[in-house]
């Protein structure tokens, strides 16, 4: 099997390339490892970290649908023995923080390459629906904030003190709006945090329906005919789908390259669009912050000497859930309703969408793209078609979905101020979600804290 593939036949035209943290002692190093994605299926079916308990009461809805409103969650990580509570602060507190002066973005270095725009999927709709193609043979990259070189390098420089991606800058900044749980590890060294994931953490995955009134059910409390609609399974067609959407909406071929190469791409692999943009914001006067941003696209200029606007694609897809309580059909509807089918959307997965948008806006995208997928046949979560897109422009979506600047800025000095009172230089801490509540705790661990999640056994793999 091919670098990058599920070993899971559910799953198959999934991929990622692993990068995994350094253990035990704080150094960068980017070391691409050589498992294919047998070794991370495993770890998301061993190591789930969306694992839920709900309570049933025996309720049924039309006599076939569990009461799915009182969950129990547990904690996307156990909390060790040892490990020292440093703080608690509850949502209520973090969405009164305000930035009065909202920082501006300037960028540090571009790296990769992007395929163009294609402006023919703006005729895509319902009547002209297109089949979503898989590129199984591109490397699609989610690599931790310490083992990227690019970020080693500029650290290295001092051009910041806190080092992240924007996947876990709008996780953070868009924190008050999420339902599920989940952690940051934070690391201090030479008075500089570096805010990154541990191995075996979920976030890069693209959650189905977490703000929705009844959220997908567990896979351990669901049938085998219900299995493709639970927590798990949607989140990995979610990925999956965003993915194959990002490149199946550019034109193959001729690229708009940027001075720096990808810098993860290894030989071998074909490279996906993307381009990898170093941000730098700076807070106050002693805190600088630098992040690596993504572009998935380049709308191609007018004239020939004019630079490119740049690119963000999502997708949305519909869940094809029969037991829902309530069901939108996007074909019958969306052509005719799409700002209401939108709406249900972004009210069902208001945390994914707001993290779409802040990504984008760190980026310094000129537009987003969001296109609405549904499967091809309900009970196959591995084909699917488009069914429309939208154009949008960053700030302007963020106003329509009341993500104001100011705020999601003040949340984000909030936990990096704490960070720095709380943390010692030298040590290793936690931010974690409370599972059940909407409160973020810090914790200070133990330097070798999340090592055992690299103990994984070469042969033992997934679908050999």
């Amino acid at each position: 099997m091919d670098e990058g593939e599920f070993m899971d036949d559910d799953n198959a035209g999934f991929q990622v390339v692993d990068y995994r943290q350094p253990a035990r002692q704080f150094n960068f190093g980017y070391r691409p490892r050589d498992r294919d994605m047998g070794q991370r299926n495993r770890q998301w079916n061993d190591r789930d970290n969306y694992r839920k308990d709900f309570r049933r009461d025996g309720r049924r809805y039309g006599g076939r649908y569990d009461d799915r409103r009182n969950q129990i969650r547990e904690a996307s990580v156990e909390v060790g023995d040892d490990w020292v509570l440093l703080e608690e602060i509850p949502f209520s507190t973090l969405a009164k923080c305000r930035m009065d002066n909202v920082p501006e973005g300037e960028t540090v270095r571009e790296c990769g390459s992007l395929e163009y725009y294609d402006k023919g999927s703006e005729r895509i709709s319902c009547k002209m629906e297109k089949p979503l193609k898989r590129f199984e043979h591109r490397a699609f990259h989610y690599v931790t904030t310490i083992e990227d070189p690019v970020i080693e390098e500029l650290a290295s420089e001092s051009t910041g003190t806190v080092y992240a991606t924007s996947t876990i800058l709008a996780l953070l900044m868009a924190s008050t709006r999420t339902a599920y749980p989940w952690d940051i590890v934070v690391q201090r060294a030479n008075d500089m945090l570096f805010l990154g994931k541990r191995d075996g953490s979920q976030i890069d995955l693209q959650t189905v329906n977490e703000t929705a009134q009844d959220q997908p059910k567990e896979e351990k409390n669901a049938s085998p005919e219900e299995k493709i609609n639970t927590v798990r399974h949607l989140a990995i067609e979610a990925t999956q789908i965003n993915q194959n959407f990002s490149q199946a909406m550019l034109i193959e071929g001729d690229r708009y390259k940027f001075p720096n190469a990808n810098p993860f791409i290894t030989e071998g692999q074909e490279e996906a669009s993307v381009a990898y943009r170093y941000r730098k914001w700076k807070l106050d006067n002693e805190v600088s912050l630098v992040a690596r941003c993504e572009i998935d696209g380049a709308i191609k200029a007018s004239g020939n000497d004019e630079e490119p606007q740049f690119l963000v694609i999502k997708a949305l897809n519909e869940v094809m859930d029969p037991n829902a309580r309530q069901i939108t059909d996007w074909r019958g509807k969306l052509d005719t309703h799409r700002g209401a089918i939108l709406a249900t959307e972004v009210k069902n997965n208001g945390a994914k969408v707001a993290r779409w948008i802040i990504q984008a806006m760190l980026s310094g995208a000129d537009r987003m793209q969001i296109g609405f997928v549904s499967r091809m046949n309900p009970r196959d979560n591995t084909s699917h078609v488009v069914l429309g897109t939208q154009l949008y422009k960053p700030r302007e979506f963020a106003s329509q979905n009341s993500l104001v600047q100011s705020t999601f800025w003040g949340i984000l000095k909030r936990i990096i101020d704490i960070c720095f009172k709380r943390i010692p230089n030298g040590g290793k801490g936690v931010i974690l979600k409370d599972p059940n509540s909407q409160i973020l705790r810090f914790y200070l661990v133990p330097e070798d804290a999340f090592e055992e999640d690299e103990n994984f056994e070469d042969d033992d793999e997934m679908g050999n």
